[in-house]
């Protein structure tokens, strides 16, 4: 199992930082839907009490995700 997850992150703890950014980023971004589902309409205000506005904080940890990803992509493509 592990080494299906490094495979993944192409053995580069960096990628596997990004991925874990960018899982955090979409759960911030659906607090609003799930807060309907669990049946807690005010999760919402409790994460916004906690972090801010949820969505934007889902948006900024998703381009930090995407600028991450890339350089290090862009550096492993360059080693021989």
């Amino acid at each position: 199992m592990l080494a299906k997850i490094k495979a993944l992150c192409l053995n580069s703890l960096t990628i596997a930082w990004g991925y874990s950014l960018a899982f955090l980023g979409l759960i911030l971004q659906l607090v609003d839907a799930a807060g309907d589902v669990l049946g807690d309409p005010a999760i919402k205000d409790q994460v916004s009490t906690a972090i801010g506005d949820p969505t934007w904080a889902g948006r900024v940890l998703l381009v930090i995700s995407i600028v991450t990803l890339a350089a290090r992509l862009r550096t492993l493509r360059k080693q021989p």
